[in-house]
């Protein structure tokens, strides 16, 4: 068996084990932080899973040609290049439809909040609430003159996009 065949099943194999343990353990983040260059593309092609990609078009184009020469050598690269950026514009249509569906607004009436800051002259902090079933910062606004102590108690109504303090109920 030619070593580009054994390549092709080791990659293949990697690749359906990383999307079985994603469907069923959630995302495993397998790539390492190397500064390669800068901007999305540069560190999601040159990854784990690119490097995978690559490998199976090259390995799958050798395979289909069933011959190393020079020729099927570029062809393969070739190949292996379309593989990875083909691959890496498909994850990027998914995820772009997937935070399509992920757009929400949640209403927040009325709930326990934890300042975490406040500036008076802006009149803006943060503050801390359970959004989701976890502990989430989220812009507090104010237009009355208001002090707030870091780690006070207030009830606040809003969107998870920005709070506002509920009158009178100072806890």
């Amino acid at each position: 068996m030619a070593w580009y065949i054994i390549v092709l099943i080791v990659s293949s194999f990697i690749v359906v084990l990383m999307t079985i343990v994603s469907l069923f353990f959630g995302e495993v983040e397998l790539d390492a932080d190397v500064d390669i260059g800068s901007g999305f593309l540069m560190s999601d092609v040159f990854s784990f899973k690119g490097l995978l990609h690559f490998t199976i078009g090259f390995s799958l184009a050798l395979t289909l040609l069933d011959e190393f020469s020079l020729i099927s050598a570029a062809v393969g690269v070739l190949s292996g290049l379309v593989f990875m950026l083909a691959l890496y514009y498909l994850y990027k249509i998914l995820y772009k439809k997937l935070q399509q569906n992920m757009k929400y607004t949640t209403v927040i009436d009325n709930m326990d909040a934890e300042v975490y800051y406040w500036n008076e002259v802006t009149k803006m902090g943060e503050v801390f609430i359970t959004l989701e079933g976890r502990p989430v910062t989220v812009t507090l606004k104010s237009e009355e003159d208001i002090s707030f102590e870091k780690g006070q108690k207030i009830k606040v109504s809003g969107t998870r996009h920005a709070v506002y303090p509920v009158r009178d109920s100072i806890i």
